[in-house]
């Protein structure tokens, strides 16, 4: 009778009864295995049992049980796993086991926070990374929403051996990839990075692709933004949190690269949280915004860069971007707390003609 379960494991119990909630949950995926077609199943939070609060041989069991329901089933449209950090080989495996029994019906999958990863087992994880399913292997997906890890280069990278293989293939149905990165899930040192190449024979594959981007970072280098952010991307969202106060890279060097991958020609919406002084705030986000001409959507997260924010509202007035929609700034931490009144009146008025000229936005001040 079931088509639609969620598993959450919620520790907020005594220790000594995780080995009692690990043991009632094999049996509940036993006991799905032997009646049950699902549509959806979400697994969340299990990397709170995992780790060192059990037993090797208790995870391995839950692992098993994990595979043997996986194949069971046979209708699955949506699988979603949330902060579960399995090893990668028992990753590997699962994933496995899920398109192997549910390649025809698939249609959204979830990886967040998947697996762990260890540097130190490189070889193994090479190894296993060859028995990763590929785009290919799932005619019917239409989203695909994980983080940037080895697993998600070898479903790209996979795809692009020959051009002419490619354009042999049928084309996909994957329309929407949202894509994570947090710098402390997996250092970019140990990927090995997708290529442009990649993304335009992906492109082909899937012609209708959009890709949502999000880069949390405490170290902003040129490096990191080259890493990730390519040509051929069709990035269509971009999320861009930057939580480093003291180094890094100006906010001009990541609009030049965002220029020169040609992002600006697909973003409609734009999260950008910036931690450092921007000096120049009109001369430097006016161009870019202006060049992207589907944005609908911007946030901006600045600190100390009030002075210049009443040039790019007044630059709004006389000719803002045709497609921007809705805009949220937020400014904290204001350098001169005698310039707040008049700075706060200036663009109070300022945002009271965009309303009134059609824009949704709102400006905060935090002093």
């Amino acid at each position: 009778m079931f088509r639609h379960v969620e598993i959450e494991c919620n520790f907020d119990m005594k220790e000594r009864l995780i080995e009692i909630w690990c043991r009632h949950f094999i049996e509940f995926l036993q006991i799905l295995a032997n009646n049950s077609q699902l549509h959806s199943i979400k697994f969340r939070d299990l990397d709170l049992c995992f780790g060192p609060r059990i037993d090797t041989p208790t995870y391995n069991n839950i692992c098993r049980a994990i595979v043997d329901f996986l194949g069971s089933e046979r209708q699955l449209k949506r699988a979603e796993f949330h902060y579960c950090s399995f090893g990668f080989s028992e990753g590997v495996e699962l994933l496995r086991k899920l398109t192997e029994h549910n390649w025809q019906s698939l249609t959204h999958l979830v990886l967040q926070e998947f697996f762990r990863y260890e540097s130190n087992d490189k070889e193994q994880v090479s190894n296993d990374a060859q028995k990763l399913p590929t785009f290919a292997d799932l005619p019917s997906l239409r989203t695909l929403e994980m983080d940037y890890s080895l697993i998600f280069e070898n479903m790209v990278a996979s795809q692009s051996p020959d051009i002419q293989t490619i354009k042999s293939c049928q084309t996909r149905v994957l329309s929407k990839i949202i894509l994570n990165y947090y710098n402390d899930s997996m250092e970019i040192e140990d990927c090995r990075g997708l290529t442009s190449t990649d993304w335009r024979f992906l492109k082909i594959l899937c012609p209708d692709l959009q890709v949502e981007l999000s880069i949390t970072t405490n170290s902003a280098t040129r490096r990191l933004v080259e890493f990730f952010i390519l040509p051929n991307m069709p990035v269509t969202r971009l999320d861009y949190r930057n939580e480093d106060f003291e180094t890094g890279i100006e906010i001009n060097v990541l609009f030049d690269h965002l220029l020169t991958c040609k992002t600006n020609e697909h973003l409609v919406s734009f999260h950008l949280e910036w931690m450092w002084p921007i000096q120049a705030l009109s001369s430097t986000f006016i161009p870019f915004l202006q060049a992207c001409r589907k944005l609908k959507y911007l946030e901006l997260f600045i600190v100390y860069s009030a002075r210049g924010i009443e040039v790019l509202l007044e630059s709004w007035l006389e000719n803002r971007p045709e497609s921007l929609e809705k805009v949220i700034i937020d400014i904290s931490d204001l350098e001169d707390e005698d310039d707040f009144p008049s700075l706060m009146n200036l663009t109070t008025e300022y945002v009271s003609l965009l309303k009134l000229a059609g824009l949704n936005i709102r400006v905060d001040f935090h002093s």
